[in-house]
């Protein structure tokens, strides 16, 4: 009797349990996904270089070692931790991010402020080895007013792109409002700076850019103007690229600018060359600040996520002897 009392339950025990180990799995999968969302995930970037000048100069040295925590609280919210590890450790980015729609979203934090055709390219996906010497100058990489932050800021910014034309938008906008003093550096006066971009797409491989900055740096009683304003345009249909920019900057009574014109073409499918024209007057009243610079270059991508760039650049400045420049760097992202 007991065997038959078995046979009868155990049937029905089994299929009580199903269900609620579905619920179980289903409990679990959302937790999953809830933690895989907040943990987000780890990528970086190693970049080795070596340069040689006929000045004296011969050296390896790692200039990039970076690591980057991408995440989602929300579909609509993101985050974004950015640390460089080369020389003095410091965060470059940490922002959050709100995606409310095309044409209006919101990043908070610290990032690069929105300047420039050049400044928001990230550097493995600069076709030089490097930055234009105005977009050091005035961007705030190596920046005449003092300030040393790869192109970075701490503020707030609106940003998003509307008139929608197919797979791309004609109009984009970023602006917003910092800090003024760089990364990790809190503001040590009353004011704001202002920076904001505003891109044209006549056709999808145009772009035509306006930009400005208006802000201060230093002291409350003793604050430097610093003023930049800036026009570009590109054509890059990933295989032909031609992209050039013009910045002027007032910094206090001192007044720079510079220009440049970079051409690029894919020979073959893993190979770039490249030729560079780079001029820029740190104080247009005072000729012996004029550089201009000559680059050749070959970019090569023998796998994904892997690639060297060697550039030959011819530095004439006024006064001054001129200067070959060899570097060859590559770049490890994983």
């Amino acid at each position: 009797m007991k065997r038959l009392l078995y046979c009868f339950y155990l049937p029905i025990l089994f299929l009580s349990a199903i269900p609620e180990a579905k619920a179980q799995d289903k409990a679990d999968e959302k937790n999953e996904n809830i933690i895989t969302r907040l943990t987000g995930r780890i990528s970086g970037v190693v970049n080795m270089r070596y340069q040689y000048a006929d000045d004296g100069s011969n050296s390896f040295d790692i200039r990039r070692a970076r690591l980057s925590v991408k995440g989602e609280v929300t579909p609509s919210i993101d985050y974004n931790i950015h640390v460089e590890f080369a020389g003095n450790p410091k965060i470059l980015d940490a922002f959050v991010n709100w995606s409310s729609a095309d044409a209006l979203n919101i990043k908070a934090g610290e990032f690069k402020i929105p300047f420039s055709l050049e400044n928001p390219y990230s550097a493995h996906a600069l076709e030089m080895v490097d930055n234009s010497m105005v977009i050091t100058a005035l961007s705030g990489y190596n920046d005449v007013s003092g300030i040393s932050a790869n192109g970075r800021d701490i503020g707030v910014m609106l940003y998003g792109k509307f008139l929608p034309v197919k797979d791309y938008s004609i109009c984009e906008y970023s602006v917003g409002l910092f800090n003024g003093n760089g990364i990790n550096v809190a503001d040590n006066n009353k004011s704001k700076d202002f920076s904001g971009t505003f891109f044209i797409h006549p056709l999808k491989d145009i772009t035509l850019s306006v930009s400005h900055y208006n802000g201060s740096t230093g002291l409350q009683n003793e604050n430097i103007q610093r003023v930049r304003t800036g026009g570009g345009a590109r054509y890059d249909n990933n295989r032909l690229l031609v992209r050039g920019e013009y910045i002027y900057g007032k910094t206090g009574d001192m007044n720079s600018d510079g220009y440049y014109a970079v051409a690029g073409y894919f020979v073959h499918p893993k190979i770039q060359t490249l030729l560079k024209y780079d001029r820029f007057r740190r104080d247009v009243s005072v000729k012996e600040t004029r550089q201009t610079n000559y680059i050749v270059g070959v970019n090569y991508f023998p796998v994904k996520n892997f690639h060297f760039k060697l550039n030959w650049s011819l530095r004439t400045a006024v006064d001054s002897p001129d200067v070959n420049h060899v570097a060859l760097q590559f770049f490890a992202l994983f």
